[in-house]
């Protein structure tokens, strides 16, 4: 467990880092030839969310037990293309929306080059790639808690490892909250609340045992408290 807790307390650097790189005005300058993005853009696209796939990728050796039979079975092969999958699809999101967010501030918030070309940048910043991105997160986040059910700890996880498992889940919490409780209800809330769904589905079917399945605990605690959380802001 202690690994696992190191990687989860990366995924929530990762989200600290997503903020800082959003909120201060370090990353605003220009990167050389043509000033093509900012450096809040290149931080987005490339090395934050690398940092994150290299994570669920350690966090993906750590559910599995290398000498089960379950990893011989056509339903581990299609979990792991439901991983993959998502990994490109979080990967392409991140590139279509800083991209397309980078021309939207620069060209069509204060001028108004083409009506066309602004519909369209602003459709990929707005719209498009948040889908793409939330599906390849979500599918993500599916395939791990579906390779852990698939095969739970044989050595269950201390109380004190879950209690220290949480702040890491509320970092998660906190992200999901901040992306959906200011927008539109959209698609992307009902397959959020699908998500969250899906993990108290498998917790409940191991009978609530927590520490047979961490992984799939941190993501049920991460879901339930963004969603609900949105759920209630929305209704206040």
């Amino acid at each position: 467990m202690k690994r696992v807790h190191l990687i989860l307390t990366g995924l929530s650097a990762t989200i600290i880092l997503l903020s800082l790189n959003r909120l201060t005005t370090a990353t605003l300058g220009h990167l050389q030839p043509f000033e093509f993005l900012r450096w809040l853009d290149f931080n987005a696209m490339l090395p934050i969310p690398l940092l994150s796939v290299i994570l669920y990728y350690l966090l993906k050796r750590e559910i599995t037990t290398e000498t089960s039979p379950f990893l011989k079975t056509g339903l581990y092969a299609f979990y792991m293309v439901l991983l993959i999958t998502g990994i490109y699809l979080f990967g392409a999101g991140s590139g279509t929306h800083e991209f397309a967010n980078y021309l939207h501030a620069r060209f069509c918030d204060t001028q108004v080059l083409n009506e066309t070309l602004c519909n369209i940048v602003i459709y990929n910043d707005d719209s498009f790639s948040h889908y793409v991105y939330y599906a390849g997160f979500i599918l993500m986040n599916v395939a791990l808690m579906l390779i852990e059910y698939s095969m739970p700890r044989k050595n269950p996880a201390k109380r004190k490892d879950l209690w220290l498992i949480v702040p890491n889940a509320l970092f998660i919490a906190l992200g999901i909250f901040a992306n959906l409780a200011f927008e539109e209800i959209g698609i992307d809330l009902w397959v959020f609340g699908s998500v969250m769904v899906l993990s108290l589905i498998l917790l409940a079917k191991r009978q609530w045992k927590f520490g047979a399945l961490p992984v799939t605990f941190y993501f049920a605690l991460s879901y339930t408290v963004g969603v609900v959380g949105t759920l209630l802001w929305k209704l206040k």
